[in-house]
This record gives structure tokens, C-alpha cells and sequence, in this order.
């Protein structure tokens, strides 16, 4: 056996080598454009100077990263501080399933395969909240170790993930607490860095919520983006219908707003509240048809339901197969809990899998009979290999993602002037095929509107439709923009609608594709 001394430096160079080689293989990307933008925004390449007004990530978090990049934009500080987590996070997983007493090794290379099969996964699909999802379990699997020294090194990874989101390290937290209580029992004196670290948690959010209200035009973007998130990304507000609009709202702007591209004057915060109201009385009966969507998570959740039986029917402590059946049900109604409003998304499941599993393995019976114990392993190659397919079914996308970008679109852009303001309007531009690496130099100046309505990042662009009317605007569209059906026009009718302009359209550039164009007020004849 290796000393213990020396097995925790060679998990920490291992797991270097092996997010080297992934990074390489796989390639990682990000997962959806919200990651771009926030480097973006911290490397200075959205609004011209570094800023730690990260919209998601705490302000702490993103003032260490603007500061960072104000010394040197050589490194793409964003990503790397993602990866040093993700490194640090896998170690403390690795060491803890290889220095956990009463463990057999075949158990040991099964939780491994597994863990490792799913860190590739969330590698694959890079973001912030699979990366504060694995921080906090980190730190959770840390407050478990009998060394006072680990607990507090577990407080600080667990502030680190709540900064950088601080609801997806609040459910590993839940889902990791009754494993920390069943194991602290009343030994109040093993509570005392938990109490520390929620006064942490606490004393940093309230910072941010100080930072954020102590200038007006960024206290109006906190109060009105998350209730433009309780829209977009609510199931509930997708079946509101017209008759449901509250007075002075009209139809066609919701769906606007539904579609990530409001105009701000039209949907300001108060008009945000009073459909939030709306919303917020759709019964709880229609809500409960939403846990339908969690047959996406079908066979995991089968995988797991049978490993809980095989390890119950090993087990002669009745406790520890009381504890599992609770705590499973726990995770599953939360599960439900979460999709009533909207679909558990692929990396918030990966922030609930995780835990489940470290908590199954350290409740993996002492003793297992051999059909028992095969039965465990098939489940868990069975998990392995599911994941290992869905992970090289998450690069389709993206290889895809990139042909569009590298070969149709950023050919285009480079035609577009460097002193103009770029929207991309109907289409995604996919920012997430960016090479994480080097984020700084993606050359497409800014985006408006989606969770960016508002932001003072924009300021004066973005806060009316009319914006589409100055001469440093352009617009990315698709090459169908010209379509009485396109989202070009519905836009442009807007406009006439709500401000009395009628507007005709100017190509700057196209190809097969897309094109560059520019909304211009119409002449009258008497002009």
C-alpha cells in the first residue's frame, strides 16, 4: 500500500494528466454561450475594460478574475481557475474513495470508473455550475474526514463553489447533509466549521447584493434578471395564453420575451413582476406534469434504483438500509421538486448523480454474495458505459456548432467593422465554440438582450427596440431574414407598433447562410 503521505500528491499529479489529456482529447468546450459571455465580460472583450460583474458568479469571485486580467491577459483566467477546481475537487474524490476503511478494491475501481466516466462528461460540457456542483461535493466529501484541518480546507471549497453558484452548491449541500449529520451524530463540536461556512456563505452573498444596490442601474438589472429567469426558464410560463396577459401587456411581446429577445421599454421590471404574478397562480396540478420530463434521466435513475436494491438485500445493518431508502426518496422528491417549474437540465442532474453516489458508496454493505456482487458491478459498467456514450454524443453537437461557426459565420463577421456594435437576432451564434483557452480574442464585440436585457454593460445600447436604429448597429440573421414569417420582421413590426417607425432592411454582407444587415428608419417621400 501506498503511504498515505504520499498517495494524496500522486491522486493531485494524476488528475493533472488527466485533465491535460481529456482537454486535448474530448476537446472541452463550453457549454452554452452564458460561460462565454461571463469571460467576456470579466477579460474585458465585452465591454472593453475588465469587470467582475459576472451577473451569475458572485462579484468577490469575478473582482479576483477582472483584477487577474487586468495584470496579464495571457491566460484565460476564467477557465483556469475552473480547471485548478476541478483538479483540486477530483483529488479529494479520488483520495477519499481510495483511503476509505472496509472497502474491498473491486468497489474501489467501480466507484473510479464511474467517477472518472463522469468527470469526462462534465468535462465535455464545461460550465460554472457543474464546476461548483464538484467543488461543494469536495468540500462536503472533506467535512466527513476525522482531520480538523480537512474540515477547514472542505468550508473553504465549499465558500469557493457557493461564488460561483451558489444554487448548485446549495443542492449538493442538501443532498450531502444527511450523510454529514448521520455521521456527526450529536457531536455538536463537528458542527462548529459548518456554522462557520454558512456565515461565510451568507456574510459573501450579502456582498454581493451590497455591490450590486449600491449603483442604480445595476440594482435594476438584480431586481429584473432574475425575474426574467423565472420566465424564460420556467415549463409553467409556456402555457400562459393570451387572455392571461395582464393589462398593458400585449401578446407578441411575451413571446418575444419568451424567446430570449424582449424589447427592454416594453418588458421593463414592472411589466417582469406582474407576469411573475401570473405565473406564479398556474395550479399545482398542471405543475406536477412537468416531472414527466424526467424520463430524459430514464435509465440512470433505473441503474441507481437497482443498485439500491442489490446493496439493501446485501446488508444486515438495518439502519444503514433505512438511512439508503430515505435518503434516496430525499434525492428523487427533489428531484421532482426541481422539475415542477422547469426541466432538471442535463449538468443540474450531474450536480444530484454525484452526491448519490458517494453516498451509496460509502453505504456499500460490508459483505456481498457473489450474484450480489455482480449484479453491482453490471450496474455500475452499465453507468459507465451509458455515460461514456452520452459523453461522445455531447461532442456531436459541438463539432457541429464549430463547422457553423469556423466555415459559415465568422468568415462573415470579419466583414463587419470593428467600431460597430454586432446583435444576433433569431439565430445562435454558438460563442460556446470558442476554444475556452482563449476567449479573449473572439471577435464578435456585443450581445444585447437574452439575460443581458438591462445589463449596464450595454449602456446606452440595449433598452428599447429603437436601439436597432442607430447607425453603429448591425445585425447577425439568418439568410431567410427577408421572410414575411422571419424574426427580423417581427421585430421590425414591433417597432412600427410601439414607437410609430416604419423601418426598412440594408444587407451589409451575406453568404449562403447569413447575413449582416442593418435596420433603417423608412424615408417618406416628403424626405
Amino acid at each position: 500500500m501506498i503511504e498515505s503521505k504520499w498517495l494524496k500528491y500522486i491522486v493531485l499529479g494524476c488528475n493533472v494528466l488527466i485533465f491535460t489529456a481529456l482537454s486535448f482529447i474530448l476537446p472541452i468546450c463550453y457549454e452554452g454561450n452564458d460561460d462565454v459571455v461571463m469571460a467576456m465580460i470579466a477579460n474585458g472583450g465585452y465591454s472593453g475594460t475588465p469587470d467582475g460583474h459576472l451577473v451569475f458568479i458572485n462579484v468577490l469571485y469575478g473582482a479576483v478574475l477582472a483584477a487577474l486580467y487586468s495584470w496579464t491577459k495571457a491566460v484565460e483566467w476564467y477557465t483556469l481557475s475552473f480547471a485548478v477546481l476541478h483538479i483540486l475537487s477530483m483529488s479529494v474524490l479520488v483520495y477519499s474513495i481510495l483511503t476509505i476503511p472496509n472497502r474491498a478494491k473491486w468497489e474501489r475501481v467501480l466507484w473510479l470508473l464511474v467517477l472518472y466516466t463522469l468527470w469526462a462528461m462534465i468535462m465535455a460540457a464545461f460550465q460554472f455550475t457543474t464546476t461548483a456542483g464538484l467543488t461543494c461535493l469536495a468540500g462536503c466529501v472533506l467535512l466527513l474526514r476525522p482531520s480538523p484541518k480537512a474540515r477547514w480546507i472542505g468550508v473553504l471549497l465549499i465558500v469557493i463553489a457557493s461564488l460561483i453558484r451558489i444554487t448548485a452548491a446549495g443542492l449538493v449541500g442538501l443532498l450531502m447533509a444527511p450523510i454529514i449529520v448521520y455521521t456527526y451524530r450529536l457531536e455538536w463540536r463537528r458542527y462548529i466549521p459548518i456554522a462557520v461556512m454558512l456565515l461565510l456563505v451568507l456574510g459573501c452573498r450579502v456582498a454581493n447584493n451590497v455591490v450590486y444596490n449600491s449603483d442604480p442601474e445595476w440594482k435594476y438589472y438584480n431586481a429584473y434578471n432574475p425575474l426574467r429567469g423565472n420566465l424564460t426558464d420556467n415549463l409553467n410560463a409556456y402555457t400562459l395564453q393570451p387572455e392571461d396577459m395582464p393589462e398593458g401587456i400585449e401578446w407578441e411581446d411575451y413571446k418575444l420575451l419568451l424567446r430570449y429577445f424582449p424589447d427592454p421599454e416594453q418588458m421593463d421590471l414592472d411589466a417582469l413582476k406582474r407576469l411573475n404574478a401570473v405565473v406564479s397562480t398556474v395550479p399545482f396540478s398542471a405543475k406536477l406534469k412537468n416531472i414527466r420530463y424526467l424520463d430524459h434521466y430514464a435509465v440512470e435513475l433505473a441503474l441507481l434504483l437497482v443498485l439500491l436494491v442489490l446493496m439493501i438485500l446485501s446488508s444486515d445493518n438495518k439502519s444503514k438500509s433505512i438511512f439508503l431508502v430515505l435518503y434516496t426518496g430525499f434525492a428523487l422528491a427533489l428531484m421532482a421538486y426541481t422539475s415542477l417549474d422547469g426541466v432538471l437540465k442535463n449538468h443540474v442532474f450531474l450536480c444530484m448523480l454525484m452526491p448519490m453516489l458517494v453516498t451509496d458508496f460509502m453505504f456499500l454493505p460490508d459483505t456481498t454474495g457473489k450474484k450480489r456482487k455482480w449484479g453491482i458491478v453490471i450496474v455500475m459498467l452499465a453507468l459507465c458505459g451509458w455515460y461514456g456514450y452520452k459523453t461522445n454524443c455531447e461532442q456531436i453537437p459541438k463539432r457541429h456548432f464549430r463547422h457553423i461557426w469556423q466555415d459559415m459565420q465568422r468568415p462573415l463577421l470579419t466583414k463587419v467593422p470593428s467600431n460597430t456594435t454586432m446583435v444576433s437576432v433569431g439565430v445562435s451564434v454558438p460563442m460556446e465554440a470558442a476554444d475556452p483557452w482563449h476567449v479573449w480574442p473572439y471577435d464578435i464585440r456585443k450581445y444585447t438582450l437574452g439575460w443581458l436585457t438591462w445589463v449596464p454593460l450595454n449602456t446606452p445600447v440595449g433598452q428599447s427596440y429603437r436601439i436597432f436604429l442607430r447607425d453603429d448597429v448591425v445585425i447577425f440573421t439568418h439568410y431567410t431574414y427577408k421572410q414575411d414569417s422571419s424574426f427580423l420582421n417581427l421585430i421590425r413590426e414591433r417597432i412600427a407598433h410601439h414607437y410609430g417607425i416604419q423601418t426598412t432592411v440594408e444587407e451589409m454582407c451575406s453568404n449562403d447562410h447569413y447575413a449582416v444587415v442593418k435596420i433603417v428608419e423608412q424615408k417618406t417621400e416628403n424626405e
